[in-house]
């Protein structure tokens, strides 16, 4: 009941739900999942992280770059920010009430 009320709960949940839906293969969750993570829309066009969080053997790579399809630790960096961002949320909150 507790975490309920939390942004960090909430905001993982959400992560997970981005995160399987591109798994699954919808097209809008890619989009969510790339673009409007400022932290993977920077690492994913940096040259050390394209392999690393990219498929760039994917022919679809060269041909549509709203569609891209993206390997494991993506999802893990994705969760993390949300994670992160959700903690400071939280934090923020807490400092808040307290005055």
């Amino acid at each position: 009941m507790f975490f309920r009320r939390k942004f960090s709960f909430w905001l993982s949940i959400i992560s997970i739900i981005i995160c399987l839906s591109d798994y699954l293969g919808v097209g809008i969750a890619n989009i969510i999942l790339v673009r409007l993570n400022p932290i993977i829309d920077t690492l994913i066009f940096t040259e050390p992280f394209v392999s690393f969080m990219v498929d760039v053997n994917n022919p679809r790579w060269g041909t549509n770059s709203a569609l891209i399809s993206v390997r494991f630790p993506t999802y893990i960096i994705h969760f993390g920010t949300f994670l992160i961002l959700g903690i400071l949320m939280d934090y923020l909150i807490r400092i808040l009430k307290q005055k």
